[in-house]
């Protein structure tokens, strides 16, 4: 029986002022297995983050992601298994469920020859997530970017300079009920072309590995004040981490992961985040892990 396993980098959506339109592929992973049954069966085991939340059932991302792709065929498997082994923590800004969706969609597609390209398979599940930033970077690796056009999903990736950052992840349980409602419905005009400049300074920063354009480039008007305010310790924990050698700090996503950039010092501003959420009574999660430049993975076992 043929067995496909896909791996899927996180992503941090926004990287500061490219709000809804970049994401940052990190080299940290969850990998979806997938297998065609003989039976009518759809089973799904789930593994690591999320499990006892993530559904094990046909409501898991990546179970819905494969029978959506299977009714666009319009046939369904006589059955379909799914392991998830999940690293990427669930619902902290990282696009962990885009991932699953996107590891469902991929594998899926392999088992059945291959009928759809990236470019049909980035659509759906765009479409499926409503979030096609996470997709585009997932699929492509390295900085992605995206926007509505007139005929569709515009999305390019491209290569930064290798480089390695700070993911931290403080324990806020009511973070995500704190942020509804979210952000004000309209912005200040020079606020957004504050946030249209920043984004291109931004992405010639990461490209090149220019540090110290990344540190003012990186500031945001438009989401992250808002969501800021909802992390205890913000402040405290910038500061650290800039002490410690850090260029620039931002949400990933919507937060409340963090992300630390860094020429050095990796494992001294991991410590000193961590310290300063400590020192506020929260705990907090921390890694060090590369930009990734490969995207989507997918290794078949007969």
């Amino acid at each position: 029986m043929q067995k496909v396993s896909v791996s899927i980098p996180a992503v941090s959506t926004n990287v500061g002022p490219g709000y809804d339109v970049l994401g940052l592929a990190l080299n940290f992973r969850n990998v979806i297995e997938m297998s065609l049954r003989t039976d009518d069966q759809l089973t799904v085991e789930v593994r690591g983050e999320g499990k006892g939340v993530l559904p094990e059932n046909y409501y898991h991302p990546a179970m819905e992601a494969a029978i959506r792709l299977f009714q666009h065929l319009e046939q369904a498997p006589v059955g379909l298994s799914v392991r998830a082994h999940n690293a990427i923590p669930l619902d902290v800004g990282l696009s962990a469920r885009a991932t699953m969706v996107v590891g469902g969609l991929v594998g899926a597609n392999n088992l059945v020859g291959s009928p759809f390209s990236h470019d049909k398979l980035i659509e759906m599940a765009a479409a499926i997530t409503g979030q096609p930033e996470s997709v585009v970077t997932a699929m492509r690796g390295g900085l992605g970017i995206c926007s509505q056009g007139p005929s569709g999903l515009l999305y390019r990736a491209i290569e930064t300079t290798p480089m390695r950052v700070v993911l931290v992840v403080p324990h806020l349980p009511d973070y995500q009920r704190r942020l509804r409602p979210d952000l004000p419905g309209k912005f200040d005009m020079a606020d957004v072309v504050y946030n249209i400049g920043h984004t291109a300074l931004l992405i010639e920063a990461l490209r090149r590995g220019d540090f110290k354009l990344l540190r003012d480039a990186l500031d945001d008007r438009l989401h992250e004040p808002t969501r800021r305010e909802q992390i205890p310790a913000y402040p405290a924990v910038v500061r650290a981490a800039q002490e410690a050698g850090a260029a620039a700090v931002a949400l990933c996503g919507a937060g409340p992961a963090l992300v630390a950039f860094a020429a050095y010092n990796h494992q001294l501003i991991e410590e000193t985040m961590r310290d300063a959420f400590q020192a506020a009574g929260i705990e907090a999660r921390t890694w060090s892990v590369g930009v990734d430049m490969q995207g989507v993975v997918i290794s078949v076992v007969e």
